[in-house]
Protein backbone atom coordinates (compact mmCIF):
# COMPACT_ATOMS: atom_id res chain seq x y z
CA UNK A 1 0.00 0.00 0.00
CA UNK A 2 1.50 3.61 -0.78
CA UNK A 3 0.99 6.03 1.83
CA UNK A 4 0.95 10.38 1.12
CA UNK A 5 3.88 11.97 2.65
CA UNK A 6 2.98 15.88 3.57
CA UNK A 7 5.25 18.75 2.53
CA UNK A 8 7.17 18.66 5.38
CA UNK A 9 7.61 14.73 5.38
CA UNK A 10 9.04 15.47 2.03
CA UNK A 11 11.46 18.60 2.47
CA UNK A 12 13.27 16.28 5.82
CA UNK A 13 13.95 13.26 2.78
CA UNK A 14 15.27 15.69 0.38
CA UNK A 15 17.40 17.85 2.49
CA UNK A 16 18.56 14.06 4.31
CA UNK A 17 20.03 12.92 0.73
CA UNK A 18 22.78 15.34 0.15
CA UNK A 19 23.70 12.81 -2.56
CA UNK A 20 20.07 12.29 -3.98
CA UNK A 21 19.91 10.73 -7.15
CA UNK A 22 18.65 13.58 -8.89
CA UNK A 23 21.47 15.68 -7.70
CA UNK A 24 23.75 13.61 -8.66
CA UNK A 25 21.92 12.98 -12.09
CA UNK A 26 22.54 16.77 -12.61
CA UNK A 27 26.36 16.40 -11.62
CA UNK A 28 26.49 13.14 -14.19
CA UNK A 29 24.80 15.53 -16.78
CA UNK A 30 27.55 18.21 -16.12
CA UNK A 31 30.62 16.01 -15.72
CA UNK A 32 29.60 13.81 -19.22
CA UNK A 33 29.22 17.32 -21.18
CA UNK A 34 32.80 18.46 -19.40
CA UNK A 35 34.87 14.91 -20.76
CA UNK A 36 33.04 15.27 -24.03
CA UNK A 37 34.32 18.79 -25.11
CA UNK A 38 37.62 17.94 -23.08
CA UNK A 39 38.20 14.71 -24.99
CA UNK A 40 37.20 15.99 -28.16
CA UNK A 41 39.25 19.07 -27.71
CA UNK A 42 42.27 16.71 -26.98
CA UNK A 43 41.97 14.35 -29.94
CA UNK A 44 41.00 16.50 -32.52
CA UNK A 45 42.10 20.25 -31.78
CA UNK A 46 38.20 21.44 -31.62
CA UNK A 47 37.02 23.94 -29.15
CA UNK A 48 33.53 22.82 -27.77
CA UNK A 49 33.61 25.13 -24.06
CA UNK A 50 30.25 26.52 -25.39
CA UNK A 51 29.02 23.32 -24.75
CA UNK A 52 29.61 23.97 -20.86
CA UNK A 53 26.86 26.68 -21.17
CA UNK A 54 24.49 24.09 -21.38
CA UNK A 55 26.02 21.25 -19.94
CA UNK A 56 23.43 19.82 -18.07
CA UNK A 57 21.09 20.36 -20.69
CA UNK A 58 23.85 18.95 -23.35
CA UNK A 59 24.06 15.98 -21.31
CA UNK A 60 20.47 15.22 -20.72
CA UNK A 61 19.83 15.30 -24.45
CA UNK A 62 23.36 13.79 -25.31
CA UNK A 63 23.92 11.32 -22.74
CA UNK A 64 20.60 8.47 -24.49
CA UNK A 65 22.34 8.71 -27.79
CA UNK A 66 25.12 7.85 -25.91
CA UNK A 67 23.90 4.31 -25.62
CA UNK A 68 21.87 4.40 -28.72
CA UNK A 69 25.25 4.91 -30.50
CA UNK A 70 27.02 1.92 -28.11
CA UNK A 71 24.54 -0.56 -29.09
CA UNK A 72 24.24 0.20 -32.48
CA UNK A 73 25.90 -1.51 -35.54
CA UNK A 74 28.23 1.71 -35.64
CA UNK A 75 31.74 0.09 -35.45
CA UNK A 76 33.13 3.37 -34.21
CA UNK A 77 35.98 3.82 -31.38
CA UNK A 78 35.61 5.79 -28.42
CA UNK A 79 37.24 9.13 -29.94
CA UNK A 80 35.20 8.98 -32.84
CA UNK A 81 31.99 8.48 -30.73
CA UNK A 82 32.76 11.33 -29.26
CA UNK A 83 33.50 13.37 -32.01
CA UNK A 84 29.80 11.98 -33.45
CA UNK A 85 28.07 12.65 -30.15
CA UNK A 86 29.53 16.82 -30.48
CA UNK A 87 28.68 17.45 -33.82
CA UNK A 88 25.51 16.40 -32.25
CA UNK A 89 25.22 18.29 -29.49
CA UNK A 90 26.56 21.40 -31.38
CA UNK A 91 24.10 21.55 -34.24
CA UNK A 92 21.24 21.16 -31.75
CA UNK A 93 22.57 23.96 -29.24
CA UNK A 94 24.51 26.29 -31.43
CA UNK A 95 22.90 25.60 -35.14
CA UNK A 96 24.28 29.16 -36.28
CA UNK A 97 27.89 28.93 -34.43
CA UNK A 98 30.66 29.73 -36.55
CA UNK A 99 32.60 26.33 -34.74
CA UNK A 100 29.99 24.13 -36.26
CA UNK A 101 31.58 24.25 -39.40
CA UNK A 102 35.13 22.61 -38.43
CA UNK A 103 33.07 20.08 -36.62
CA UNK A 104 31.21 19.18 -39.65
CA UNK A 105 34.53 18.84 -41.37
CA UNK A 106 36.44 17.21 -38.90
CA UNK A 107 33.60 14.43 -38.58
CA UNK A 108 33.26 13.79 -42.66
CA UNK A 109 37.25 13.84 -43.10
CA UNK A 110 36.94 11.31 -40.04
CA UNK A 111 34.45 9.23 -42.38
CA UNK A 112 31.41 9.21 -39.83
CA UNK A 113 29.02 11.31 -41.54
CA UNK A 114 26.67 8.03 -41.89
CA UNK A 115 26.75 7.94 -37.91
CA UNK A 116 26.51 11.61 -37.31
CA UNK A 117 23.60 11.60 -39.50
CA UNK A 118 21.37 8.32 -37.85
CA UNK A 119 22.57 10.15 -34.42
CA UNK A 120 21.22 13.75 -35.78
CA UNK A 121 18.26 11.78 -36.90
CA UNK A 122 17.58 10.18 -33.54
CA UNK A 123 18.62 13.83 -31.32
CA UNK A 124 15.84 14.87 -33.14
CA UNK A 125 13.00 12.44 -32.58
CA UNK A 126 14.60 12.94 -29.12
CA UNK A 127 13.94 16.52 -28.68
CA UNK A 128 10.26 16.21 -31.01
CA UNK A 129 9.35 13.38 -28.31
CA UNK A 130 9.71 15.83 -25.54
CA UNK A 131 8.70 18.92 -27.06
CA UNK A 132 5.27 17.43 -27.32
CA UNK A 133 5.96 16.25 -23.85
CA UNK A 134 6.30 19.65 -22.78
CA UNK A 135 3.47 21.01 -24.90
CA UNK A 136 1.06 18.58 -23.16
CA UNK A 137 1.82 20.21 -19.76
CA UNK A 138 1.01 23.77 -21.50
CA UNK A 139 4.63 24.38 -21.05
CA UNK A 140 5.36 27.18 -23.54
CA UNK A 141 8.20 26.31 -26.44
CA UNK A 142 7.53 28.81 -28.66
CA UNK A 143 11.25 28.04 -30.04
CA UNK A 144 13.54 25.71 -30.42
CA UNK A 145 15.92 26.68 -27.58
CA UNK A 146 13.14 26.59 -24.96
CA UNK A 147 12.79 22.51 -25.68
CA UNK A 148 16.43 21.81 -25.30
CA UNK A 149 17.12 24.59 -22.29
CA UNK A 150 15.14 21.83 -20.07
CA UNK A 151 16.72 18.72 -21.57
CA UNK A 152 18.31 18.09 -18.18
CA UNK A 153 15.06 16.81 -17.14
CA UNK A 154 14.88 13.94 -19.19
CA UNK A 155 16.46 11.18 -17.40
CA UNK A 156 14.84 12.10 -13.85
CA UNK A 157 11.54 12.25 -15.01
CA UNK A 158 11.15 8.71 -13.35
CA UNK A 159 12.04 10.54 -9.92
CA UNK A 160 9.86 13.53 -10.38
CA UNK A 161 6.86 10.56 -11.26
CA UNK A 162 7.67 8.49 -8.13
CA UNK A 163 7.68 11.72 -5.90
CA UNK A 164 4.45 12.87 -7.39
CA UNK A 165 2.80 10.08 -6.48
CA UNK A 166 3.61 10.16 -3.12
CA UNK A 167 3.04 13.41 -2.23
CA UNK A 168 0.11 15.83 -1.54
CA UNK A 169 1.06 18.85 -2.56
CA UNK A 170 2.12 19.49 -6.17
CA UNK A 171 3.32 23.14 -5.41
CA UNK A 172 5.23 22.13 -2.47
CA UNK A 173 6.88 19.32 -4.19
CA UNK A 174 7.89 21.23 -7.30
CA UNK A 175 9.10 23.78 -4.94
CA UNK A 176 11.56 21.47 -3.19
CA UNK A 177 12.70 19.32 -6.41
CA UNK A 178 13.32 22.81 -7.99
CA UNK A 179 15.62 23.67 -5.01
CA UNK A 180 17.03 20.39 -4.50
CA UNK A 181 18.21 20.61 -8.79
CA UNK A 182 19.57 24.25 -7.95
CA UNK A 183 21.52 23.12 -5.15
CA UNK A 184 23.43 20.84 -7.60
CA UNK A 185 25.05 24.70 -8.84
CA UNK A 186 24.83 23.45 -12.35
CA UNK A 187 21.46 24.41 -13.70
CA UNK A 188 21.21 27.68 -15.85
CA UNK A 189 17.65 27.65 -16.47
CA UNK A 190 15.45 30.33 -14.55
CA UNK A 191 14.32 29.21 -10.96
CA UNK A 192 10.68 30.48 -11.36
CA UNK A 193 10.72 28.43 -14.74
CA UNK A 194 11.86 25.54 -13.38
CA UNK A 195 9.66 25.46 -10.69
CA UNK A 196 6.30 26.08 -12.67
CA UNK A 197 7.44 23.75 -15.06
CA UNK A 198 8.19 21.30 -12.68
CA UNK A 199 5.27 22.07 -11.01
CA UNK A 200 3.31 20.77 -14.43
CA UNK A 201 4.71 17.54 -14.42
CA UNK A 202 4.07 16.35 -11.24
CA UNK A 203 0.12 17.93 -11.97
CA UNK A 204 0.04 16.09 -15.18
CA UNK A 205 1.27 12.71 -13.21
CA UNK A 206 -1.38 12.71 -10.53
Amino acid sequence: MDFLINESQLRTILQEQDESRMTEYMKTMYSFTKNLANRVSKVYGLNLKMLLTWGTSVGGLVMPLDQFIKNGNFDLTDDQRYLVLAGIAFVMFFENKKGLVKILETIKEEGLEDAFRTGLDKAKELKSSFKGFLSSLNVTVSSFMDTVAYSFLIPIILDIQHIAFKTSDPKESALLIAERLFASGVIVVGAQALFQVIRKIIEKIK
